[in-house]
């Protein structure tokens, strides 16, 4: 493998009037002419991609651990009154095999 200083490699000048051929620009980017202008390309996200990244960062917002809620569990188990069914245990163990 060949490392070159500050200079590209020669053939890179047939990659570039490639690209420029091909009506892209240096980065790699498609461009159009409309009239005299040019037009580059460009992406529109579709509502239903806006919306579920409303629901991502609605989800990110939520706190890792619900802390009310393992309160709740924690009292429940000191006091005693925390039950515990072996039945469903036992279902959701044959159901994981």
């Amino acid at each position: 493998m060949k490392i070159y200083g500050g200079k590209p490699p020669e053939g890179q000048d047939v990659y570039l009037r490639a690209q420029k051929a091909q009506g892209k620009d240096a980065t790699g980017k498609s461009e159009q002419l409309q009239g005299s202008k040019r037009v580059a390309d460009r992406v529109e996200v579709s509502g239903k991609a806006k919306e579920i990244n409303e629901m991502k960062a609605e989800i990110q917002r939520l706190p890792e651990v619900r802390t009310d809620r393992v309160e709740t569990i924690r009292q429940a188990i000191e006091s005693g009154t925390y039950g515990i069914d072996p039945g469903k245990i036992l279902s959701r163990m044959l159901e994981e095999i």
